[in-house]
């Protein structure tokens, strides 16, 4: 018999990421990841073929910041369980797993950057943490010590920046260059600069949110965080997904919530 298990699915602007997690578990994400991938958004169909072998699972629980066409596509792979549990889309609330929401809309915080501030909650307790998730955009936003989400800026990944270099200008080119201290061709030194903006932006705010909490720690994640971390000039701790983590944060307590709630009818 197949052992219980969360379906947790990261949708990005250009890639989905996804894992399977023991249900019930109590340990981290990365400590109870039973198998993950990822693909291109318009690859979400094949997954079908990856995950169909398996039966459906207990939870399943997804952040989705890349609109309904691509929600649309997630809800027919889902089909491949007739029997499974309806998915829980994660919306930013005012509060959830220990951390409570400072936009003025709580609702339009980013459902990754909301699941990436849990994930850091739940990995660091009581400390305050900057979140910096490194994709199609960077983003890197505070979390206080007492689990307050004080605020945060978006600027163009990388890679984004890399791409509108070449679209909006005639004479820079579209090719691979790589980061050097000393640039000496034009390649190189696109790729230089745009690294230099990412660690430079990290950096100061970094310096400039410390001033109000001293025991700030760097947390950097996502897909382009390792092209990133070479070039900080401060301390940081990597973690592959804290949008994995944050989801396995919430489906744990969805799942406790549901159980909370089953024992209430018994009572009754």
């Amino acid at each position: 018999m197949s052992e219980p298990y969360n379906l947790l699915v990261d949708i990005g602007n250009t890639f989905v990421k996804w894992g399977r997690y023991k249900a019930g578990s109590p340990a981290s994400a990365h400590e109870c990841c039973i198998e993950s991938g990822h693909a291109l958004l318009e690859e979400i169909t094949a997954l079908a073929l990856r995950l169909r072998k398996h039966p459906a699972p207990a939870q399943i629980v997804i952040s989705n910041v890349a609109g309904t066409r691509v929600r649309a596509a997630m809800l027919r792979l889902l089909e491949i369980w007739p029997d499974g549990p309806p998915p829980y889309w994660v919306i930013a609330t005012d509060q959830q797993c220990g951390v409570k929401n400072g936009y003025r809309n709580p609702a339009q915080l980013g459902s990754d950057r909301w699941a990436a501030l849990i994930g850091a909650r739940a990995l660091h307790g009581a400390r305050p943490v900057l979140a910096v998730c490194c994709g199609t955009a960077t983003t890197i936003d505070l979390l206080t010590a007492s689990g307050q989400f004080a605020g945060g800026c978006i600027m163009p990944g990388v890679g984004t920046m890399l791409r509108s270099l070449h679209e909006k200008t005639a004479a820079l080119p579209d090719a691979d260059g790589v980061y050097v201290p000393y640039p000496v061709q034009t390649v190189d030194a696109i790729v230089s600069g745009c690294q230099h903006a990412q660690a430079g932006a990290v950096e100061r705010i970094y310096d400039l949110y410390r001033r109000d909490h001293p025991e700030l720690l760097c947390l950097v994640s996502g897909g382009a965080a390792k092209a990133l971390t070479p070039h900080l000039a401060i301390v940081f701790r990597y973690h592959e997904n804290l949008v994995l983590e944050g989801l396995h944060c919430i489906s744990r307590a969805l799942a406790q919530a549901a159980h909370e709630a089953m024992i209430g009818v018994k009572r009754i």
